[in-house]
């Protein structure tokens, strides 16, 4: 700056810091759709205009700021962009600092899946026929996400930390924006040739920027080629891909598709724990029934116990009660016996005969108790008390 009659002039360069350093103390978001994006060559910048009806913004913004963004794909969708108001010092040219970008009026790329979907279901890649069952115990899962990622972690909380049998492998893979595409394309071929039972593809929720490579048809067709059954989970409801429609099971999150793998292990538990609750209802039920029954039984052996406890010294009565009354029994038979025995001896005929009787018989042994039992001159015979006599029959009286 020099001063010429008390006027200070300024250089052109300083008139160009001035203006410098005073926009770039304007932060501010600025909406538009971008009309031209390019790259510089020699440096990791990008260039690009941002317009609306009646005027045009010239944009510049370090490379990272758009390493989610398909580049040529952002010409003619419009986005918010933060930054700051600056100046080439150089040119003066007048532009705006991009320091962070989020895309708005997902139209352009709704509508271009909307047309891509259209062209794949008229192919039947959507069709029911070609959805393969998922196996309802699988042992090998491969997992195709971002490792240690929310969606990696909720996978495998509701997978091998519930289920140690499963053997749960990580296809390590970028999951967000349309660089993730080429990675996809590449694992994708390969994890379905591992022998898999499952495998599943999964990320969080997001815009359609950040679901790029999952509404990709590249993408969407290597999914339907592959011969291992899979599922497909990105996000919640809201975020249905284009991924999900070609899968063979679409899961709504990360947490869901960890369900939809271990359906079978999860009806299994459910089956043990329905079957536990009904014998402990049974076993309830049934002491419950017995209890009092399992009492009396228990007060009848208390009572049993002290019964065998005394028996000894009852039977030790017993058998002294039974050896007196057998005693007396056979006392009073013997004289009883000896009674008998003496009435025999007094009635028996040897007695008799003793006396001085004698029995007479006829000559066929027949005892003759009447004169009509022989005629004259019969022979008889005469048994006495001691020996017996032969006669004949002279004469009877009566």
């Amino acid at each position: 700056m020099k001063t010429d009659k008390d006027r200070k002039i300024y250089s052109v360069s300083e008139v160009n810091y001035f203006a410098k350093e005073t926009l770039e103390q304007m932060e501010l978001w600025v909406e538009g759709e971008v009309t031209t994006f390019k790259e510089n060559p020699n440096w990791r910048f990008f260039y690009l205009d941002l317009k609306d009806d009646n005027a045009l913004l010239p944009c510049v913004a370090d490379g990272s700021i758009f390493k989610d963004f398909g580049g040529s794909e952002l010409v003619g969708q419009k986005i918010l962009a933060f930054g700051f108001l600056s100046l080439y010092e150089p040119r003066g040219q007048y532009q705006f600092k991009i320091k962070k970008v989020e895309a708005i009026g997902e139209g352009v790329l709704a509508k271009k899946l909307e047309e891509l979907i259209k062209k794949l279901k008229g192919e039947g890649l959507f069709d029911q026929q070609h959805k393969k069952e998922i196996p309802l115990y699988p042992k090998k899962v491969c997992v195709v996400t971002s490792a240690g990622s929310d969606a990696w972690n909720d996978f495998k909380r509701h997978t091998t930390d519930k289920f140690p049998i499963i053997d749960l492998a990580t296809a390590d893979v970028r999951v967000q924006g349309i660089k993730s595409i080429p990675q996809l394309l590449a694992i994708l071929p390969k994890v379905d040739r591992e022998g898999f039972d499952v495998v599943v593809i999964t990320r969080g929720g997001g815009s359609l920027e950040d679901l790029a490579a999952f509404n990709d048809e590249a993408v969407a067709r290597a999914i339907f080629k592959m011969k291992t059954p899979t599922v497909v989970a990105i996000g919640h409801e809201a975020n249905e891909s284009l991924a999900e429609w070609v899968a063979d099971r679409r899961a709504s999150t990360p947490t869901d598709a960890a369900n939809i793998v271990t359906n079978g292990y999860l009806l299994i538990i459910d089956k043990l724990e329905s079957i536990g609750t009904r014998l402990k209802i049974r076993a309830d039920y049934f002491f419950s029934a017995n209890f009092q029954k399992l009492d009396y039984n228990f007060r009848q052996l208390l009572q049993v116990k002290s019964y065998f406890k005394d028996l000894p010294h009852r039977l030790t009565i017993i058998a002294q009660a039974f050896a007196h009354q057998q005693k007396y029994l056979i006392t009073d038979a013997s004289t009883k016996l000896e009674n008998l025995a003496k009435s025999l001896r007094i009635l028996s005929p040897e007695n008799t005969l003793s006396r001085g009787y004698s029995i007479t018989t006829d000559s066929r042994g027949r005892i003759v108790k009447s004169i009509e039992g022989v005629v004259l001159g019969d022979i008889i015979g005469v048994k006495l008390a001691r020996g017996s006599l032969t006669s004949q029959v002279q004469s009877k009286n009566k």
